[in-house]
């Protein structure tokens, strides 16, 4: 097995639903499915949604603190945005719904 990082190792490690995982590996690879288009969606609605400089860092002059002391996401690796760290923090403690909700729908199952 590889090595999975981000939002990937999320995916892989969120728990899934006990009524989900009751009807086998299919309909865990579904819901995973479902959970990573979830976290697509959310890491997209977040980069729409903070502010970024040019360089790529929320928090330049006039954004979340000024200066060298007030802007702590100058010291962030850039490796990893703002978006994708709390979509994947979210992916992690099992989403916001949204994909229990698709998977159900997609698959017939619920109401």
């Amino acid at each position: 097995m590889s090595a999975a990082t981000g939002i990937a190792a999320a995916v892989a490690g969120a728990s899934v639903p006990k009524a989900i995982s009751d009807q086998g590996a299919g309909a865990v690879q579904g819901f995973r499915a479902a959970l990573s288009f979830e976290s697509m969606l959310l890491k997209q609605m977040l980069t729409e949604a903070l502010p970024e400089s040019p360089a790529g860092t929320a928090g330049e002059e006039g954004g979340f603190g000024g200066g060298e002391e007030g802007n702590a996401f100058t010291a962030m690796p850039t490796a990893v945005s703002l978006p994708e760290t709390v979509a994947e923090a979210v992916v992690g403690a099992g989403g916001l719904g949204l994909a229990t909700e698709m998977y159900s729908h997609f698959e017939g199952v619920g109401g």
